[in-house]
């Protein structure tokens, strides 16, 4: 047994369990605020990503793999990783511009009110980055009262739609605004809307490039395989803000929004996902939305054979990168470092060409 199907035989077992994570969001309950926080009116935020994602969390691991990790094995690094995340945690406080406006946005998971000010820093400073639109976008879609003012002065989500006109994702989320607000007709208009786009993308791949662009530089002494390595794990426990909008439009079973119409423009929906979404989580979600929406028995095989074909792709992914995972862990400094080059190549192709192009891409060589 060589070591790269070793490596895929965990890898194949997550796979099996992936193709309908993104129907079941976890909900983890945050804790009381304090006199005179904003209060969350909606959906609990998830925990903020530490440097091992916790089990059971909904995350895509550093090889891409969207599933409920399983209990993390232990890193040599943990108490290095440990002090760097407290660091960051001061570090980023009184960040104001981009890139570590949007880092800190990024690890304020469970006080909205900073994670919004934060991601409108870098949204105000680098207006037309798209992972800042949507990031602000996504998290202004959390109720507050009061709402928070940055998220009331402009409608961010659509401000999001109206910049990325090509992408599918902001209009599903405007579809689920719609139906959270009983206007069924339009939620459907939304969906058939996104179903015709050119591609679907959360800038979920641009992460672990953002993380890592800013930890690489910054001047501190440790091994700079910690620094990859948690740059890998914080950008692998970003949230999917599009999962719960799918589950409640497309998958949720007895619902008013399941008319003929909607279920028609769901399993439209699911086979552009399939084609044209930017990451695995993405393509192997738009196979679950054709299946559960097929319109017939034929429908529905012709959905299962596509989502075998993205989970082989998934997998023939992760056993055609290099391992840095399991490098960066090493004893051997030079294989440390070989490590962190890789990861380092691996996050910039992913935030040039997005997950799925980079594998492709990788695969050809």
């Amino acid at each position: 047994m060589n070591a790269s199907f070793r490596r895929l035989m965990p890898l194949a077992a997550v796979l099996l369990l992936a193709s309908a994570a993104f129907a079941q969001p976890l909900r983890v309950v945050p804790p009381p605020p304090m006199p005179g926080e904003t209060v969350p009116i909606g959906p609990p935020l998830a925990q903020p990503p530490l440097p091992v994602p916790p089990p059971g969390m909904l995350m895509q691991s550093p090889k891409a793999t969207e599933a409920r990790g399983a209990e993390p094995p232990a890193s040599r690094w943990q108490d290095a990783l440990n002090a760097l995340d407290a660091d960051l945690r001061l570090r980023l406080l009184t960040a104001d511009a981009p890139p570590a406006a949007w880092l800190a946005g990024e690890l304020d998971k469970t006080d909205i009110a900073s994670r919004v000010r934060h991601y409108t820093e870098a949204r105000t400073a680098a207006p037309d980055e798209r992972l800042y639109q949507a990031s602000l976008a996504t998290a202004c879609l959390v109720p507050t009262r009061p709402q928070l003012a940055a998220c009331e002065a402009m409608d961010r989500l659509a401000d999001w739609a109206r910049r990325d006109l090509d992408n599918g994702v902001p209009d599903v989320l405007l579809a689920d605004r719609a139906r959270q607000r009983g206007e069924l007709d339009e939620a459907v208009s939304y969906v058939e809307e996104a179903a015709g786009a050119a591609r679907f993308d959360d800038y979920w791949s641009q992460g672990a490039q953002a993380w890592w662009t800013y930890l690489r530089g910054l001047p501190l002494d440790i091994d700079s395989a910690v620094k990859a390595k948690a740059a890998a794990n914080y950008a692998s426990a970003r949230d999917l803000p599009w999962a719960p909008s799918l589950h409640a439009l497309c998958t949720q079973r007895g619902t008013r929004v399941r008319t003929e119409r909607m279920i028609g423009a769901c399993a439209k929906l699911g086979d552009a996902m399939m084609q044209r979404g930017a990451t695995y989580a993405l393509r192997r979600a738009g196979a679950e939305l054709a299946e559960v929406n097929a319109q017939n028995p034929d429908a529905r095989a012709t959905a299962r054979a596509n989502r075998a074909r993205i989970l082989e792709a998934t997998m023939r992914c992760a056993q055609t990168q290099p391992d840095f995972v399991t490098e960066l862990e090493s004893q051997t400094a030079a294989v440390r470092e070989r490590g962190v080059e890789q990861f380092g190549a691996w996050a910039s192709a992913q935030a040039r060409d997005g997950e799925v192009r980079a594998c492709e891409r990788l695969a050809a060589k």
